[in-house]
């Protein structure tokens, strides 16, 4: 069945489970005596829990890869609440930049979400990752401040239909990504190559030998 109109009960619940996932930890923090034991849980609730239960759901379910689906799949259910999962990260910015302070520590922590990101790869400031358990970047590779790494996209058809569309991102060994760049799903960056400031990669855009291909597969 095709779905059209505005979202349903499911997604729109979901909507504020990240306010109720901040406000129950916070509880949960005001029962701590000790000051370390709250500073541990503290960073086990924010930046431990949210990717290992996304392993569980893509263990239990899969990656929510899909070439067109519509809001009353099973893959557009999952997809919408990895995407809420990880929207506390997206709302507040400064968790990821204090990250980024130590060297491997964020691309580690994208690997703990599902993708697989080399520690040796650089992530400058106010980067936007839409699907985190979906890169796949190699070692080398540099991202510009304020790029955005868009696995998902959905279109309208002429009824008014949604269309979801999810594919893995790629950026290989010692690719670089200029300052305001975009990928969308299925896009890639060849190795060595340097994909200029401001250019956006519609999906399944490959980017190699200093221009941009229809990626084959």
């Amino acid at each position: 069945m095709k779905s059209h109109g505005p979202p349903d009960i499911f997604q729109l619940a979901l909507l504020y489970f990240p306010l109720l996932y901040l406000l129950s930890g916070g509880y949960v923090l005001l029962q701590f005596d000790g000051i370390w034991q709250a500073i541990l849980f503290a960073l086990g609730w924010i930046y431990l829990l949210p990717p290992v239960s996304c392993r569980v759901v893509l263990a239990l379910f899969g990656k929510p890869v899909t070439s067109d689906t519509t809001p009353d799949s099973r893959t557009f259910r999952i997809w919408w609440f990895l995407t809420q999962l990880q929207m506390v990260f997206n709302r507040i910015g400064v968790l990821e930049e204090l990250l980024r302070l130590v060297p491997g520590l964020y691309g580690s922590w994208l690997t703990l979400w599902g993708s697989k990101v080399s520690p040796f790869s650089f992530w400058s400031r106010d980067i936007l990752i839409s699907e985190r358990y979906l890169l796949n970047v190699e070692a080398g590779a540099v991202i510009a401040a304020q790029c955005g790494l868009a696995g998902h996209v959905i279109t309208l058809d002429d009824e008014g239909h949604q269309h979801l569309l999810v594919a893995p991102i790629t950026i290989r060994r010692g690719a670089i990504l200029g300052i305001r760049c975009g990928m969308g799903p299925g896009c890639r960056v060849g190795a060595g190559e340097m994909l200029p400031a401001g250019r956006m990669l519609p999906p399944f855009t490959c980017w190699r030998d200093g221009r941009k291909h229809k990626c084959a597969d």
